[in-house]
């Protein structure tokens, strides 16, 4: 026998003694040579059979940790909500339920759990820990503003001014970006409320007054931000900006010259310059500021925006300018702006009398389109004029030097002509996979969808033909995702699962064995006490498998099942030569411990309304036609006891066929939990009417009208629904026990005969 049989046999002995003490005393040694998390769990239990519940928890969290690690998440799940079973308002396990949650796809739970913490560690004045909590939830929502505004207002409450701002300049920031500049106007000013020599509010309001056109605004909030910071370079900037744009241009270049003195050398700052020079008329003065910025430009691998910017003075300089562009666009490989170039430099030193100079330009034009007549004629006169002969033979170019040239054109843009060059190519080398994958990319780029498939299917054919798998199947997973409706694509590849447009719900397949993990996490709750939990679980279980025999019976065992599980161990034998089941300890039993229930967190009015938005959010990213999402938003909320807004989402959903009865079934629950009995009535038999065969998920609609009726009082109504299904099957649900508190009511002496059927199924004659 091992250590460790030897020290779990010892506390055996104690737990059956009744020396629990010295039990924990056995397992703690057991945990302090080997650490594990069942052990924990083991310990806990035993600390809450005696009333020790702040150790007990102790444990239980170093066992939740220990399953997080291990990547057991939902053993780790369930004892973070054992724990708050225990302690409500244990604010780290509220937390962990969170992140589990949001981890496992149910966001409107991670939500709730976060909320909850957040309202706790608020009360405990834990700070950072709040604000923490507050990030995670507002990044499962980060666009959702009624929400962000929520927040922010608490963060105000709660004396977090600082991030109150971060919150209100970000909502403004939002509102700026859909062009609700008056929503914006609104949130700027709620940051300069709180702190009026804000900077990014100040620049804020000016931005979105001159989007409004109201600039004599725009230059105030500007100057104020320079007021209040004379040394931020953003700030400056800024009202020199605006101030060019009134044509104060002396102002505004009199406001650069602190930002000058700081950045000599600041590319952003010497455009500015060149900017408001250019706007003055001062071609001059702006190109020399323009001649600094040209070479940052060049140093930081902007080359393109240095030519975008040269281009514009060849006036100024027409050699020089034409020098610095034809170096630019050699960096930049594009050869047809450098044969233009070429031609333009050659053209102008020829026109100067500089026909040597001009020579050696038309040549390096001549070497990039040697068949070009206009270039061989100009030459041959430049050379006739210089006493020379010469010339250049002509050649076709390679497919490599025309798809360099694709390469051009694509990343300019100019896709007609990669489109040209790669048509011309394709009926050259129709095998030329490179040919093809630039083709794909030019049709993409052109929303030509039918084309970007069929290059796809001949790129799929050609890896097929060289044996590479993979990159066939990856072509054909593109062309479906790129026109799924693509015929040429059936049965060829199928339809990636796409996203849903909210949290996804954990019960979402037709498929029984898809559930086999939520079955384990049901299991596991039912050994740790956690009945509720467990029950949810097998209750949606049932919903989308109402005819499976097993989940029935797990429902009603623990529907009837009102002792919790004894504590393992307690005068059991623990066999030697066997490994010890850890996973078998459960809590102890009831008469040692207040009954356990899965309880729901409870949020103060702020919070809630936090929540509200949130939801409200949420359902606004729906589309009315998700009728599968509003099925299961309304299954959530069912659950979280927001029967309201449950009765929203299934009204929606019964729109669906494939929903409709599941919906209305649903609904009539709702209906049922808020009281509304007649409305319950009509929704059962709505449903009813709807089921085309006499299964289970007929007889258990069947059976809710019955407890419908009963509970609207009307009592024939109900004996009758019930003899049916009794005469159906005697054993279903509770049926004999309410015909039997039914009979007597209606004046029946003894309960319908039944008579056997097909299949062994009864019916009431």
């Amino acid at each position: 026998m091992t250590d460790k049989m030897l020290i779990i046999k010892e506390a055996q002995k104690y737990l059956a003694k009744g020396q629990i003490d010295k039990a924990i005393a056995e397992w703690e040694r057991l945990v302090n040579e080997a650490p594990d998390a069942n052990a924990y769990n083991t310990i806990g239990d035993l600390y809450l059979r005696k009333g020790e519940k702040r150790s007990a928890t102790d444990n239980f969290h170093k066992a939740a940790n220990f399953f997080r690690a291990e990547g057991f998440s939902l053993k780790a799940l369930a004892l973070y909500k054992k724990i708050i079973n225990i302690d409500p308002s244990d604010a780290d396990s509220l937390a962990a339920l969170g992140e589990l949650s949001e981890a496992k796809g149910l966001i409107t739970d991670a939500i709730k759990y976060y909320l909850s913490a957040a309202d706790i560690l608020s009360k405990d004045m834990k700070k950072d820990k709040f604000l923490h909590i507050y990030e995670k939830i507002l990044a499962l929502a980060p666009f959702n503003i009624p929400l962000r505004d929520k927040v922010a207002g608490l963060f105000l409450k709660e004396g977090l001014v600082s991030d109150a701002i971060r919150e209100y300049l970000l909502i403004a920031r939002l509102c700026d970006d859909r062009e609700d500049l008056e929503q914006a106007k609104e949130y700027f000013s709620k940051v300069l409320d709180v702190h009026p020599d804000n900077k990014d509010a100040l620049l804020g309001l000016s931005s979105v007054f001159e989007k409004t056109g109201d600039m004599e605004k725009a230059v105030r909030y500007a100057k104020k931000a320079v007021a209040a910071h004379p040394d931020n370079l953003e700030s400056l900037e800024r009202c020199a900006r605006i101030l060019g744009k009134i044509g104060a241009f002396d102002e505004a270049l009199s406001c650069l010259s602190p930002a000058i003195e700081l950045r000599p050398f600041d590319a952003e700052i010497r455009k500015l310059v060149g900017d408001i020079y250019l706007a003055s008329g001062q071609r001059g003065k702006a190109w020399e500021s323009y001649t600094s910025v040209v070479d940052a430009f060049v140093t930081d691998g902007k080359v393109q925006e240095a030519i975008d910017l040269a281009k514009g003075f060849r006036d100024i300089d027409p050699e020089g300018v034409g020098k610095l562009l034809l170096t630019l666009y050699r960096q930049n490989g594009d050869t047809e702006a450098v044969f233009a170039e070429s031609l333009s430099i050659a053209e102008f030193l020829s026109g100067s009398g500089l026909r040597k100079e001009a020579l050696s330009y038309y040549r390096e034009a001549l070497k990039i389109h040697p068949d070009d007549l206009q270039v061989k004629k100009r030459l041959a006169e430049q050379e006739i004029q210089m006493g020379i002969e010469g010339g250049a033979p002509d050649k076709e170019r390679s497919s490599e030097d025309l798809l360099e040239d694709v390469e051009i054109f694509m990343n300019y843009g100019l896709f007609e002509d990669a489109r040209a060059i790669l048509e011309d190519l394709k009926t050259k080398e129709p095998d030329n996979a490179d040919v093809h994958t630039r083709l794909k990319s030019v049709y993409l780029a052109t929303e030509d969808r039918e084309q970007a498939v069929t290059q796809c299917l001949i790129l799929a054919e050609l890896y097929g033909k060289t044996g590479e798998a993979e990159k066939r199947e990856a072509l054909l997973k593109e062309a479906n995702e790129i026109r799924p409706g693509d015929p040429r694509l059936a049965e060829m590849v199928s339809p990636p699962g796409g996203e849903p447009a909210v949290a996804p719900d954990e019960f979402a397949s037709s498929n029984f064995e898809d559930y086999s993990e939520e079955i384990a996490e049901a299991e596991f709750y039912g050994r740790q006490g956690l009945s509720q939990d467990a029950l949810r679980i097998y209750q949606k279980l049932l919903n989308l498998f109402p005819d499976n025999e097993e989940l029935r019976k797990k429902v009603a065992s623990l529907q009837g099942d009102t002792l919790e599980p004894p504590l393992v161990g307690e005068g059991a034998a623990v066999d030697a030569d066997e490994e010890f089941q850890f996973e078998e300890f459960t809590l102890p039993e009831s008469d040692t411990l207040e009954a356990i229930e899965s309880s729901e967190p409870q949020f103060d009015s702020d919070v809630l309304d936090i929540f509200t938005e949130f939801k409200k959010g949420l359902e606004k990213e729906l589309e009315e036609e998700d009728f599968e999402t509003h099925y299961n938003l309304g299954i959530a909320y069912k659950e979280m006891e927001l029967l309201d807004d449950a009765i929203k989402e299934f009204q929606l959903s019964r729109k669906d066929h494939k929903y409709y009865v599941r919906s209305l079934v649903m609904l009539g629950i709702c209906y049922m939990d808020k009281g509304l009995f007649p409305l319950a009535i009509d929704s059962f038999k709505t449903a009813l009417a709807g089921i085309e065969t006499r299964g289970d998920s007929y007889w258990g609609a069947k059976y809710d009208l019955g407890s419908a009726y009963e509970k609207n009082g009307n009592v024939q109504e109900a004996f009758a629904i019930f003899s049916e299904v009794y005469g159906w099957d005697s054993n279903f649900r509770e049926v004999t026990e309410k015909l039997n508190r039914l009979k007597t009511i209606v004046g029946k002496a003894e309960l319908p005969s039944p008579v056997k059927e097909k299949k062994d199924r009864v019916s009431y004659l």
